[in-house]
């Protein structure tokens, strides 16, 4: 029973750009990242932040969802800012569903990639507010492999397949005074589509609108709307991230809809490094880890 709602939960989500939780800030915080999306963690939430990193940065995280060795996820990303104004982002994420205890290429049963190219504008910038544009290209890769067929060893199944498509997205973060951030973030705003002609499936548009309230600067509120388009599917997250320390952060959220309770924290090794980790309940299914490592040069 567990591995079909396993299943269910990704069929409903297949292309992993579209799963809500990437980052350990976004698991930790139950999703309420769009209006505070850090820096490089910005090209899965909004990458409309990025132009507000002072230098490039680098990260690389795993996360296993819900405990099963299975379904693991892996990404990396890396901002390359040559200039105080230009920006670039590259972006790798892959998930990799097998048989259970199998590391064959034969026995792989979905293979979804993205490789994303990001970038962010500062429109508007002085003293008391600032407004920036951000926008994600992703080259999509879905994998499949081949099926058992009727003998169930598959000599007499059909072969493996290798689709892809282009989807891009689309960022506003605005800021006021530093206390008050408001981001919206759009995905799927090309409406993409995955498969043949006459088999097509259009991977979901989904929209973002978050609010954030800084009362101090060690603390952040985070709140966030989530709506996959021309459904009735909507989901409220609300996060909080607060620096006990200069090199250590804890990190809470809450989502509703299904209900999910986040938590995890970030520890600066020094000022160019972290360790974070987060994970996030299920009401149904045992818990998603992540741990990420972050650099900045």
């Amino acid at each position: 029973m567990i591995y079909f709602l396993i299943l269910f939960n990704f069929i409903i989500g297949q292309v992993i750009t579209d799963h809500s939780f990437n980052s350990s800030r976004s698991i930790a915080l139950a999703g309420a990242t769009v209006s505070n999306p850090g820096i490089i963690e910005s090209v899965f939430s909004n990458p409309a932040n990025l132009s507000n990193s002072k230098q490039s940065s680098f990260v690389v995280g795993h996360t296993v969802y819900y405990e099963q060795d299975f379904l693991d996820y892996n990404y990396c990303s890396i901002l390359y800012k040559p200039t105080r104004k230009t920006n670039l982002a590259l972006t790798i994420q892959k998930l990799g569903t097998k048989t259970r205890g199998s590391n064959q290429a034969q026995d792989l049963l979905s293979s979804e990639q993205s490789i994303t190219l990001s970038q962010g504008f500062a429109l508007l910038e002085d003293r008391n507010s600032s407004l920036r544009l951000g926008y994600n290209i992703n080259y999509l890769i879905l994998k499949q492999g081949r099926t058992a067929g009727t003998l169930g060893d598959g000599s007499n199944g059909l072969a493996g397949s290798k689709i892809t498509t282009i989807g891009i997205d689309a960022g506003i973060l605005a800021t006021l005074r530093e206390k008050i951030m408001m981001g919206i973030f759009m995905k799927n705003i090309n409406s993409p589509s995955i498969g043949r002609t006459g088999a097509s499936y259009y991977l979901p548009r989904k929209m973002n609108i978050g609010f954030s309230y800084i009362p101090i600067s060690t603390l952040i509120t985070s709140f966030n709307y989530e709506r996959v388009l021309s459904t009735e599917t909507n989901q409220f997250q609300f996060g909080i991230e607060y620096k006990i320390h200069k090199f250590f952060t804890l990190r809470s959220g809450i989502q509703m809809k299904p209900n999910k309770i986040g938590f995890g924290f970030m520890a600066s090794i020094n000022n160019n490094s972290s360790l974070s980790y987060g994970f996030i309940t299920d009401p149904i299914l045992p818990l998603t880890h992540n741990i990420e490592i972050g650099l900045m040069f």
